[in-house]
């Protein structure tokens, strides 16, 4: 029996790494005028990673698998590989459920007596593209965060210059109106305040937490947040009745739980045009160690068919361009990181104009109440 040539062993071990590699190696050839023809060899990770046999393989070509809206991006493809012999690149390929694969791969130009064959080895990089897609979304939030707090920083320092100018320019101002405009100076800075505490939470969120849950007094928290509401909006007269808040119901939260509070009470002002603005606060235990504190306003209310999507981040700033639609998002953030619930009723049965009702369910903590600095 004749003993194998060079050549031969060469040819056996190569084809040994191809048929053991996790990488996809195909090998196609191209006809007379550099098209693509079929594949003359397909190695057995391109058929596991596509689902197709390695003989429907070979009976067809790249053009049946690639993705078709890049078929045009796949000939650029193919001319660069003639032209400078090889590339790396990316591309999507359809496998035989129908799923869209993204691959990175890296095609050689190989010329065997006269004919021309493209050697393309392929590696999965669905993990790859998804971090690329997630960073993408991270810098448009990142972005948009930042258009935020300077669309809404300029607005309120806009009101502080007009106040400050006023109050220096008018030689004739009274004490009247210099108390006006120092009024209208301390609201608009304590907004300043509420949104650099949404962005805080919101940066946060983003490095993660790194402090534990522990016990939160209900009553306690809306006390201090019925102080800065009224500093926020001196021009409205708010009545906020906690009679009904247990003061011995403490949750399971953190430092945040007030800017979760407070976020719902300045919606509720906001969306109540009278002058008055009427705030009902109760909390009540439900079965599973649970504490629903519930927060009903009397202003305009939401439509029910907008209430799923309410909470989804800068919803209200895309919409209307104007008002940082953050409180909506913070008060889901910290929700979710509290591992409650909140949804949203209407405040009088039946009838979503005349008023909202937040409902926050919380898990209720035994422990004695723990005072944030």
């Amino acid at each position: 029996m004749n003993e194998k040539t060079e050549y031969e062993k060469f040819e056996d071990i190569y084809r040994v790494f191809f048929e053991m590699s996790n990488d996809s190696i195909t090998v196609f050839k191209l006809d007379e005028n550099k098209d693509i023809t079929n594949f003359v060899y397909a190695n057995p990770a391109t058929a596991k990673w596509t689902g197709f046999s390695q003989e429907e393989i070979l009976n067809s070509s790249p053009k049946d698998i690639i993705a078709p809206h890049l078929f045009e991006q796949t000939y650029a493809f193919i001319e660069t590989i003639i032209r400078e012999g090889f590339l790396t690149y990316e591309m999507e390929i359809v496998s035989k459920n129908g799923e869209i694969l993204p691959v990175e791969f890296s095609s050689s130009l190989v010329e065997i007596a006269g004919e021309f064959y493209i050697l393309t080895s392929g590696r999965e990089i669905a993990e790859r593209v998804e971090a690329r897609r997630e960073k993408e979304e991270s810098m448009k939030e990142k972005t948009l965060l930042l258009d935020i707090l300077t669309h809404d920083l300029r607005n309120y320092i806009s009101v502080l210059w007009s106040c400050v100018s006023q109050s220096l320019e008018n030689e004739d101002v009274t004490i009247e109106q210099l108390k006006e405009s120092i009024g209208k100076a301390k609201a608009s800075l304590a907004k300043t305040d509420a949104l650099l505490d949404d962005i805080s939470v919101l940066m946060k969120k983003d490095i993660e937490f790194t402090y534990e849950l522990r016990s939160v007094n209900v009553l306690s928290s809306i006390h201090k947040c019925i102080v800065n509401l009224e500093d926020m909006f001196p021009l409205k007269e708010i009545l906020i009745d906690n009679e009904r808040v247990n003061p011995k119901h403490n949750i399971f939260a953190d430092m945040l739980f007030e800017q979760l509070i407070f976020n719902i009470l300045t919606n509720s002002v906001k969306n109540t045009p009278s002058k008055i603005v009427r705030i009902d606060i109760k909390t009540e235990e439900k079965p599973g160690n649970k504490i629903v504190i519930s927060i009903s306003d009397f202003g305009s209310g939401i439509l029910p068919e907008k209430r799923k999507k309410i909470f989804e981040r800068y919803g209200e700033f895309r919409k209307r361009g104007s008002g940082s639609g953050l409180g909506l998002f913070i008060i889901q953030t910290l929700i979710e990181r509290y591992s409650g619930q909140v949804w949203i009723e209407n405040t009088i049965k039946g009838d979503y104009s005349k008023g909202t009702t937040f409902k926050l369910e919380l898990q209720k903590a035994e422990t004695e109440m723990f005072e944030f600095a």
